[in-house]
């Protein structure tokens, strides 16, 4: 019996994939507290320092459709192993940035990275737990690390930069080195392939990548320098002829690089719907939340990212227990709950602003933004994944990890316009804001309340691979 056939392998296949995990969805949010000392010690302006930010989301995004076809085209440990590789390397030179170009640099790198090491990771982790009950409780684990990583990511972020900024980029390197040795030993080989290896849809990756790029570039950039501006809506129409175009092509492939059939899985169609919006909702309320506590309290760096502590304690023990209870009785409820509850916080954020104490504004919604999130994010995975076949898991991977940061620019630009123009209608900019992030979570928990259901035993993800 091989190591990644035993139990103990198998506990530290899962042990490394939840590292990469961690690692990928950190990256996201750890760098956000270190922004003012990033822009004293490099001279960034102001519009250029939030590509500090957005240069990985964007890799992330733009890239992770590709990412996920090229895992299940060329071998998901394969690619696993080079992309995870790429990130270490890349977290590395990031301490070594002299300007901001290069910093940009290094985060776009590490964003693309992340696009080809998230969805080969969750493939893998399907392939490694074949049995029901054992799937169910690796796949929250994972669920419950990449949301850790998310929430967390603040938080570490904020300690990191007590020593240095530059530590926000390269503290993963070590990490992901480490897994690297580790991998091989745990990790299943790629499959030998009996027949022809499937022709790789160059057509279908040379229209959806560049697009998916524009797209999250024109509403990232929305969020600092307008709608109006020419790179904002001159992104996004180059985005849609490209995506049309992406479209055209995938219909006509006889491999294509996503069959179009995918998009008709109602389950797996609701969850990105799902992921798309509730994450960003988050996505723009920590945004707002985080200005506030800092540019109108006048908190540290630190006390700021420790702010979301709460939350990500609740994420990194309750999500696996709600992961196998979406397996055990179904992923709809669960999702409208967890929305339901993240709205309550920002409801109670909005209401409570002002007139309760800062410590307690931040304590008693925390708690069941926590809570709902660590149950609606394993909730989502568990209903995107359940209806697709093992060779197809890289490919769903990616366009719900795809949804989480492509959601996320979304909100975020439309909460950022919110905030923005608040003040010429007399309105406090955070409270119209995050106002808006409570009202679109409203809608979000009667969309999740509405989404297809099915009995748990005809969840094929849970069954063992034939």
């Amino acid at each position: 019996m091989t190591l990644s056939k035993s139990r103990s392998g198998a506990g530290l296949a899962l042990l490394l994939l939840c590292t990469a995990n961690f690692l990928d969805a950190m990256d996201v949010s750890t760098i956000g507290v270190a922004l003012p000392a990033i822009q004293a010690e490099l001279g960034m302006e102001a519009t250029s320092l939030q590509w500090a930010v957005s240069a990985y989301v964007l890799g992330y995004g733009g890239f992770l459709l590709l990412g996920g076809r090229v895992a299940d085209v060329f071998g998901h440990r394969r690619v696993f192993l080079w992309s995870l590789a790429i990130f270490a390397g890349a977290s590395i030179a990031g301490g070594f940035v002299d300007s901001g170009p290069t910093l940009i640099a290094a985060r776009l790198i590490k964003g693309i990275a992340a696009a080809f090491t998230a969805p080969a990771a969750l493939a893998l982790l399907l392939s490694v737990f074949g049995e029901g009950t054992a799937r169910a409780k690796a796949l929250g684990v994972f669920a419950s690390t990449g949301a850790t990583g998310f929430v967390l990511g603040m938080v570490l972020g904020g300690a990191a930069t007590i020593l240095s900024w530059r530590a926000t980029l390269v503290m993963g390197a070590p990490v992901a080195i480490l897994t690297l040795f580790l991998a091989p030993l745990a990790l299943p080989a790629d499959p030998q392939r009996t027949g022809p290896r499937p022709s790789f849809d160059w057509a279908g990756a040379l229209t959806i990548t560049p697009g998916l790029l524009l797209f999250v570039f024109g509403i990232t950039n929305a969020a600092a320098a307008g709608w109006q501006a020419f790179p904002t809506w001159g992104s996004l129409v180059a985005s849609l002829v490209l995506i049309l175009l992406f479209l055209v092509v995938e219909a006509r492939h006889a491999d294509p690089m996503v069959p179009l059939g995918m998009f008709r899985r109602a389950k797996l169609r609701h969850a990105n719907a799902i992921a798309a919006l509730f994450q960003g909702a988050y996505v723009g309320f920590q945004f707002l939340a985080t200005l506030y506590y800092q540019n109108v309290i006048g908190w540290s760096a630190f006390t700021t990212g420790f702010c979301f502590a709460l939350g990500g304690v609740f994420v990194m023990f309750l999500a696996p227990r709600f992961a196998t209870l979406a397996q055990n009785r179904g992923a709809t409820g669960l999702m409208a709950a967890g929305v339901g509850l993240q709205a309550f916080s920002y409801i109670f954020w909005v209401t409570a602003l002002g007139h309760v104490d800062p410590i307690l504004l931040v304590l008693f919604s925390q708690i069941p933004l926590g809570l709902g999130y660590a149950m609606t994010y394993p909730s989502v995975q568990v209903a995107a994944l359940s209806d697709v076949e093992d060779d197809k898991s890289g490919l769903a991977s990616g366009l719900l990890f795809a949804s989480f940061q492509i959601g996320g620019g979304i909100v975020l630009a439309a909460a950022s316009a919110v905030f923005g123009a608040a003040p010429h209608f007399g309105w406090d900019p955070y409270v119209a804001g995050i106002a808006f992030v409570a009202l679109l979570a409203v809608a979000i928990t009667l969309l999740a309340a509405a989404g297809p259901r099915t009995s748990a035993a005809r969840r094929p993800i849970y069954q063992a691979a034939e």
